[in-house]
Formats: structure tokens, C-alpha cells, sequence
């Protein structure tokens, strides 16, 4: 009776390591600053499905002139001073920068949150960047990154953005893994920012934001089975050498 409570135990315990690696998390609890909204489309084009829209537009400025001020906005949130953005990120003011153009980063959104991750564990996303087409004297691109801790990744910006639907540049859908290297509590958000001025709005869409749990190493995988082999090639011979 013993033996049979350990093999039932060891199989639970195989099962569930064996079960953990096709797991993700959905990530809940995210904290949202400047013009940020929840939605399935932008104007008329359809994004397939929820997503977390984060804009640069103004409530009010005519950021898309001749269109009026606020016409692009999405939340009626204005979007934040690049400033406020890196205090709430806990990020140097110059993380945004488009340092190799000289251009600085002035307004933006951003969708954040603190995980609990263990090294190996994967973040994942989908993501794609839609921006007005600056027809300024001096254009100027927009861009969107991952942040994670004090890393910033340049998930890509508007000069990547060659589609045209309806009236924006669309870098068309995008996937993004990132796995962690060190286990503990990390910051993680998704920020977008206009760059080199304040005109042409873009907005920076995130669907499917999940974690991912580490794959085990498979030697602990091995050892839980051959574990459970070893209980049941010795509750076989118990009961081949039971008295009759």
C-alpha cells in the first residue's frame, strides 16, 4: 500500500513537470501612462483581436494638421511629457533618444508592469507600429520599445512602416520573444514615442503579452521517470516473491 501512494505521488510529480512546458501566463495587472486604450481596431483596420493601443497624440495640439487637434488622439488622455514617461519607467531621460540621428524623443505612452520571472522563463508579444506619414520639411520617424529593467530594446519605428492603411504607415504584425537570463522581480513595459518633434501621431499595438514558464532541464524530467520506473520494478518483484 506504501509503495503504491509513492508511485501515485511520483507519477503526479512527473506529470506536472512534464505538463509546465507548455504553459503561459497571460500578464495581468499592467499600469498604463498618456493616451493608452483597449480596442480590436484602429479607424477601419481590423487587428484581429483585443489589443492594448498606445498613441502619441495630443488632446491639445493639432499634432496632424489639417486634421484638428485631438482628431488622433485614442483614450482622450493626452500622451505624457518623455519626462514623466522615464520617472514612472525608472529609466534615464535619454533612453528614447535617437542618439545616432541627434534627435530626442518628446511625447509618448507606455504599458507597464513588475514580473516575478525565474531565469529562463519567456516573455512574449505581438506588436505592430502604425504611424501618419510626416510630410514636414524634415521628417521624422516614431518608434516603440521593449523595456525590460533598465534595457530599452527598439522594437522598430515609422520608417519601417511602408504599408498604407488608411491613412497609416503599418509595419504589419510582429513577434517578439524575450527570455530572462536571471531570476527575480524585473520591470517590463511597452513604450512608443515621438521622435525629432511633436507632429504626426503613431500608435504602437500589443496583443497576446504572456510568460512563458522555463522549460525544465531534462535531466530533471529523466529523474522523475526513472524514478518511478525503479518503484515499479520493485512493487513487481515484492509481489513475485509474496508468500503463497
Amino acid at each position: 500500500m506504501k509503495t503504491s501512494s509513492i508511485l501515485r505521488a511520483s507519477a503526479i510529480a512527473a506529470g506536472l513537470t512534464l505538463a509546465s512546458t507548455a504553459f503561459a501566463a497571460p500578464v495581468t495587472g499592467l499600469t498604463t501612462l498618456g493616451d493608452v486604450t483597449q480596442a480590436s481596431n484602429l479607424g477601419s483596420i481590423n487587428l484581429g483581436g483585443p489589443a492594448y493601443l498606445l498613441g502619441t497624440a495630443s488632446t491639445a495640439f493639432e499634432d496632424d494638421a489639417p486634421l484638428p487637434a485631438g482628431a488622433l488622439n485614442l483614450s482622450g488622455t493626452a500622451a505624457a511629457d518623455i519626462a514623466d514617461l522615464s520617472v514612472a519607467l525608472g529609466v534615464a531621460g535619454s533612453a528614447f533618444n535617437d542618439e545616432d540621428n541627434g534627435l530626442f524623443a518628446y511625447e509618448g505612452s507606455a504599458l507597464f508592469t513588475t514580473l516575478n520571472v525565474q531565469a529562463g522563463d519567456t516573455l512574449s508579444l505581438s506588436w505592430r507600429l502604425l504611424g501618419r506619414p510626416d510630410n514636414g520639411p524634415l521628417p521624422t520617424f516614431d518608434a516603440a520599445w521593449l523595456l525590460v529593467g533598465q534595457n530599452a530594446i527598439r522594437l522598430g519605428d515609422t520608417a519601417t512602416a511602408t504599408v498604407d492603411q488608411d491613412g497609416w504607415l503599418d509595419t504589419g504584425l510582429q513577434q517578439l520573444s524575450y527570455s530572462f537570463s536571471q531570476a527575480g522581480l524585473v520591470r517590463i513595459g511597452l513604450v512608443v514615442a515621438d521622435i525629432g518633434s511633436f507632429d504626426g501621431t503613431s500608435v504602437l499595438t500589443v496583443q497576446n503579452l504572456a510568460v512563458t514558464a522555463a522549460v525544465p532541464e531534462p535531466g530533471s524530467t529523466v529523474l522523475a521517470l526513472s524514478a518511478l520506473g525503479v518503484l515499479a520494478g520493485l512493487r513487481a518483484r515484492r509481489r513475485s516473491v509474496a508468500p503463497c
